[in-house]
């Protein structure tokens, strides 16, 4: 005969609540990795600059030309180690004073822009629509503020190729040309940053490279008046 027990049964918590438990773990373990984990200090700016100019060694009507050297602000400005906003950045005296002060390099930006070209082209076999090719060459260029030294320079191009109705030549000429713009600039000055970032080689020492020809003497050769063979 079997005797009852006078426990009570034991009590085991819903599966709601043992996932709502174990939610609150995980979150809480997480939580406090993330409050442990070092935090990432956030670049500090190393450049300024000025747009100087947008050049251009074809016509280039108005909207362009301001496209351009907004497309290289807007390049240079969304890149931590450069930054625009500098007080008395009319006053040279003023300016070199204030680049010291915030241990900033200074340069004056040009965009340059060598080619620019728009063609119309016939359809691909089968299609009715003709195709828009369009290229941008340029070159993003800085000197030294204050100096006007040549600091850097890089080089761009982009291009781009669609079937385009008639009706919509014009407007998407106009559209690729600034997508073709922005992808050369980007192109330009990620090259100048790496050649502005460069380690700047030491002149050579003259007078020990002659120092240290003298003593080996020419292609090897003993120095004159030295002996050429045993005497005997």
């Amino acid at each position: 005969m079997t005797e009852k027990s006078d426990r009570p049964p034991l009590a085991y918590p819903s599966m709601g609540k043992a996932i709502a438990w174990a939610a609150r773990v995980v979150g809480g373990t997480l939580l406090a990795a993330t409050l442990a984990a070092p935090a990432v200090a956030a670049p500090v700016a190393k450049y300024y600059f000025q747009l100087h100019e947008v050049k251009s060694r074809v016509p280039l009507d108005g909207e362009i030309r301001q496209f351009a050297g907004d497309a290289l602000k807007a390049e240079l400005a969304g890149r931590p180690e450069w930054q625009s906003d500098l007080a008395n950045a009319n006053d040279p005296d003023a300016m070199a004073a204030e680049l010291k002060r915030r241990h900033l390099s200074g340069f004056d930006v040009v965009v340059k822009i060598a080619e620019l070209k728009k063609e119309v082209k016939e359809p691909n076999p089968g299609s009715r629509l003709k195709r828009l090719a369009v290229s941008v060459k340029l070159a993003v260029l800085g000197t030294t503020l204050p100096g006007e030294k040549i600091a850097f320079g890089g080089d761009g191009e982009a291009s781009a190729e669609a079937e385009v109705s008639e009706r919509r030549m014009e407007a998407e000429a106009e559209s690729m040309l600034k997508d073709c713009i922005k992808d050369a600039v980007k192109q330009a000055v990620d090259q100048a940053v790496l050649k502005l970032g460069m380690p700047r080689s030491a002149p050579h020492n003259e007078s020990r490279r002659n120092r240290h020809k003298d003593k080996g003497g020419t292609n090897g050769a003993p120095p004159r008046g030295g002996p050429t063979g045993n005497a005997g």
